[in-house]
């Protein structure tokens, strides 16, 4: 709950950041989550593990990724195409890895998909890069492996153009 606070953006107007008003009490939430997520029956299952990585990014203030991380729980993002704005499901997991315009993407029927091309973890840096060595090293090779799904490509299943799956989610955020 207090990662959900700290992270949320909309605030009334001249309400003080929570990073500035309680640096210290964030600083102790984020050494909480720090031993949480080194403690095995607190990261025994992704979800969990994912929740926790999340509000250790909300804590650090980390934009996007500390409200939008939890997608790898749902294993998809729904997010609009740069190019011509068609609403896309992007889901890595359970179902496979495409792109759909399809919310009924689960049916074997479902329409037009077109396939993810996930990111080179060798060249992954920045956020991609650290989250994806931070999965690793924690030993989530499962949650590592769709973070290469998030930071990867995805093609329009309306109009075919390429995007950045990471991209539009930081867009769709940002609007």
């Amino acid at each position: 709950m207090a990662a959900s606070i700290v992270a949320n953006t909309n605030r009334p107007y001249e309400t003080l950041d929570p990073q500035d008003a309680y640096a210290a009490e964030i600083a102790e939430l984020i050494e909480l989550v720090e031993q949480a997520l080194h403690h095995p029956s607190l990261t025994d299952s992704p979800g969990r593990y994912v929740e926790l990585l999340e509000a250790l990014l909300a804590f650090e203030g980390v934009q996007v990724w500390g409200e939008e991380l939890h997608g790898l729980n749902g294993e998809q993002f729904e997010v609009p195409c740069p190019e011509c704005e068609a609403e896309n499901f992007v889901v890595f997991g359970e179902y496979d890895y495409f792109s759909t315009t399809d919310d009924f993407y689960m049916n074997a029927t479902a329409g037009h998909r077109r396939e993810l091309q996930p990111a080179d973890p060798s060249s992954m840096e920045g956020m991609a890069g650290r989250l994806h060595a931070r999965a690793l090293a924690d030993g989530q090779h499962d949650v590592a492996s769709k973070l290469t799904y998030v930071f990867g490509s995805a093609y329009c299943a309306e109009c075919d153009a390429p995007f950045r799956v990471d991209h539009a989610i930081v867009a769709r955020w940002s609007s």
